[in-house]
């Protein structure tokens, strides 16, 4: 429904933009959840496979996915200093670069199998992996297109739409996943496979819709029409965006190997075990994310708008309300731990293995929250590349070396062992990204380029103690 252009609390902004987000990533991690539960049905074999190829596919398409997310900082910037025809070009930045990187990532669709027997795997869960992934990566387009038509909808204070269109993804990814993975419906049963044909279904569910909201509405407003490659504005979003897409990458790909070689030392329970755990880490960790995303939005908007001190201050009211949350997930994975890994399998050695690592997850909540709301700031301000490098740093070094040593060198520890690592590297990083916030360096940054010069100058004539949104849409 259409904003008026009100005064609102503090929080009552943070709530209106983060809402429809929060919303679309527990959708979301319904999803992987209920996609993991349908697999566990058939064995543990399944879903370990599922979980290992999706994060594998994934650390190939996510330094692109890091540049989509970009395309929120651009177009927020351009919203808050009242550029609402530049927000259109940064969108169709976006859909160029991404038709380039997916013809890029394409030739990874032929790895297959031998990937994960070079880690260790069995010729069996090799192969279902193999499938999976192969599957997933064939709609590497799709998926980055959905992002970058989520992230301009947010960018220009169209939260509900992003909603709508995850929702219906969702919707559509658990009924064709029903259909294949059991066989449902006169559907082939094709069980991992399905899972996949059924995620890339969503997916393309997804990026149809936020596609079409991104063009349909206010698109004059906004020059969701402005489609001329561009090289300036095409070179801006791939500089910026590399350093989050670094940041991705150094992140996903530390964890993939984390779970396919590092824990597959352990064996083939331990990793069950440790997707099963993940799982309940995306429960928590998604909806912060989705007030990350909300929070880029809202430090772009106001840099725009020349308020630096209401930037901050949205940048901590996020945290805190993140932080709030993931700390009541950690409460409970530790307190019914056996309860939820029952809900997956009710093997022994799984089950207790995936209690132990419920605890280290509990444990890590706080400052996953401080990691996650205070990069989504810094990557509202443009700061991507030295946290991207941080990140990289830490998560190689610590998660995977680290973990991989005390793995092989410390068996007796078990799962804990290179938990132990995954957390200090969480409790590192978190403080980090908030230190590097609070200090302020991105205050130097400036992204409008010369060309706006005018608009900057009469914009920093404006008063700075109205704090309202320039909210305006559905």
């Amino acid at each position: 429904m259409a904003e008026t252009e009100s005064a609102r609390s503090p929080l009552m902004e943070l709530l209106y933009l983060s809402a429809p987000t929060v919303a679309q990533s527990v959708s979301y991690t319904a999803m992987q959840f209920i996609d993991t539960w349908m697999l566990s049905r058939l064995g543990t074999e399944e879903p370990t496979a599922a979980g290992n190829a999706g994060m594998l596919a994934f650390s190939f398409i996510c330094f692109g996915f890091g540049i989509m997310l970009v395309v929120n900082t651009l177009v927020s910037q351009s919203y808050g200093r009242g550029e609402y025809n530049h927000c259109g070009r940064y969108l169709w930045q976006g859909y160029w670069v991404a038709l380039v990187y997916s013809i890029l990532v394409l030739p990874m669709v032929l790895l297959g199998p031998g990937v994960f027997r070079a880690a260790g795997h069995s010729a069996n869960l090799s192969h279902l992996e193999g499938q999976y992934m192969q599957i997933v990566l064939s709609a590497v387009l799709l998926k980055m297109v959905a992002t970058a038509s989520g992230q301009f909808l947010l960018a220009t204070n169209r939260p509900n739409s992003v909603l709508v269109a995850a929702v219906t993804g969702v919707l559509v990814n658990a009924a064709v996943a029903y259909a294949l993975v059991f066989g449902n419906w006169g559907a082939p049963k094709l069980g991992v496979a399905g899972s996949a044909w059924a995620q890339n279904a969503g997916v393309f569910t997804e990026m149809c819709i936020a596609t079409f909201f991104s063009l349909a509405f206010q698109s004059r407003k906004f020059g969701a029409f402005d489609l001329k490659p561009r090289i300036h504005e095409a070179i801006k979003l791939v500089k910026l965006g590399a350093g989050a897409g670094l940041q991705i990458v150094a992140d996903v790909l530390a964890w993939t190997i984390f779970l396919v070689a590092v824990m597959a030392q352990l064996g083939e329970n331990a990793m069950a075990a440790n997707q099963f755990m993940f799982r309940y880490m995306v429960v928590s960790f998604m909806p912060a994310w989705g007030i990350s995303q909300a929070v880029t939005a809202l430090v772009g908007r106001y840099i725009g708008m020349r308020k630096l001190d209401v930037a901050i201050e949205r940048a901590h009211l996020g945290f805190k309300v993140a932080a709030t949350y993931m700390l009541l997930c950690g409460m409970a994975m530790a307190l019914f731990r056996y309860q939820l890994i029952h809900i997956f399998t009710s093997e022994p050695e799984v089950v207790r293995l995936g209690a132990i690592l419920l605890i280290f997850a509990g444990i890590y909540q706080f400052f996953d929250a401080m990691y996650i709301v205070y990069n989504g700031a810094l990557r509202g301000a443009g700061d991507t590349v030295v946290p991207g490098i941080v990140t990289a740093v830490l998560c190689w070094g610590i998660t995977v070396l680290g973990g991989y040593l005390i793995a092989r060198y410390l068996p007796n520890l078990g799962v804990a062992g290179p938990w132990l690592a995954c957390t200090a590297y969480g409790i590192l990083l978190g403080v980090f990204c908030f230190v590097r916030f609070q200090r302020g360096s991105w205050k130097a940054i400036h992204l409008e380029g010369s060309a706006n010069s005018n608009v900057i100058m009469e914009s920093a004539k404006l008063p700075i103690t109205d704090h309202r949104p320039l909210a305006t849409d559905s």
